[in-house]
């Protein structure tokens, strides 16, 4: 066996053949633990992020047998503005090396599998970072951080370092009342009224402060008016859609939640990204109404029937929000980290 890299997209070309592929397997392996096609990715999302941008840059290597299809995929995803000594590892392992339901991993599959993790720690090491990171999936009856997975990851010298609760909320949450006073504003693909715009910011550098991260490696982020324009740029140049709602009252800024719709997803999908709440403006049930609000504008301007949301298994606020939402648990995740 041996990697290969897979060369960046060029723009206006089809996909690669070995992108094409990578996905099927990811969606497949996503789907058989989940039983939700909300949590699939898609080729133009990768192709997206092989193409790189100013703030992550992503290698794929395929790992091929002689005559035969590839025994798995590695992606590689490089932070370029913060957490520059980490590297984000994504393992896909082709279809014949998954284990049946409630089965274990053949030997050769547990083989393929550390030979994907070993190539991610030597081109981490080759990119002079010192940390890997990683995260699995789990089915929504297996507490996550547990199984035959995580048992190869920890043999590898790999520490869990936080667990996640995935699901899907229906796009049914009903129309919320606000106090006088405070106002409701919905923005497309990042494009704020200059007047929102440093309140916007400083919510999005307290979230990356207060959006827990357990044992993993990561930095506040710096966020500035021309990071701010890059992204909104960006948002338009990848082909996604998003709505931001957010809340204001006579002292500013004091709430935000996102979704983001990508190209390529299952009609009618879409994703929760951030939802934060300013500190003078928490304890008033602000966090269950404006994802009310962002669920309602969701479905508006983009077309959402449901929307995929993933939080820390801690991080209870939240979980009860959701919960309070409608949300139906799909998954679990686990996240990883090597020190090299």
């Amino acid at each position: 066996m041996r990697f290969t890299r897979i060369d960046r997209p060029v723009p206006g070309a089809e996909p690669a053949d070995a992108v094409v592929n990578l996905v099927f397997l990811a969606n497949l392996a996503a789907q058989e633990t989940t039983g939700d096609t909300a949590s699939s990715t898609s080729v133009e999302r990768v192709q997206h992020r092989l193409r790189g941008s100013v703030e992550y840059d992503t290698l794929a290597f395929a790992l091929e047998v002689p005559d035969e299809d590839p025994a798995g995929y590695l992606l590689v995803s490089t932070p370029l503005m913060e957490d520059r000594d980490v590297v984000e590892a994504e393992v896909i392992l082709d279809a014949g090396h998954l284990p049946l339901p409630g089965a274990g991993f053949e030997p050769e599959g547990r083989a393929v599998l550390s030979t994907l993790f070993a190539e991610a720690e030597a081109v981490t090491a080759c990119l002079g970072r010192s940390v890997v990171q990683t995260w699995l999936l789990h089915p929504a009856d297996e507490t996550p951080g547990t199984g035959e997975w995580a048992d190869l990851l920890r043999e590898r010298g790999y520490s869990l370092g936080l667990t996640e609760i995935q699901g899907v909320v229906e796009v049914d949450a009903g129309t919320p009342d606000w106090p006088s006073g405070v106002t409701v504003e919905v923005v497309r693909n990042l494009r704020f009224p200059p007047p929102l715009i440093d309140g916007v910011l400083a919510l999005y550098h307290r979230a990356s402060v207060d959006v827990p991260t357990g044992g993993l490696v990561a930095e506040p982020v710096d966020w500035t008016r021309e990071r701010l324009a890059a992204a909104a740029r960006r948002v338009v140049n990848t082909g996604r859609e998003m709505v931001s709602v957010v809340l204001s009252d006579a002292t500013g800024v004091i709430g935000i939640s996102e979704i983001t719709r990508f190209p390529g997803s299952e009609p009618g999908i879409a994703e929760q990204g951030i939802t934060a709440i300013d500190v003078r403006a928490r304890g008033n049930g602000y966090g269950l109404r404006i994802k009310q609000e962002a669920l309602r504008a969701a479905a508006e301007h983009l077309g959402a029937t449901r929307v995929y949301t993933s939080n820390a298994a801690d991080n209870t606020w939240m979980v009860d929000i959701n919960r309070r939402l409608g949300w139906r648990v799909v998954s679990g995740g686990s996240g990883w980290q090597k020190r090299l």
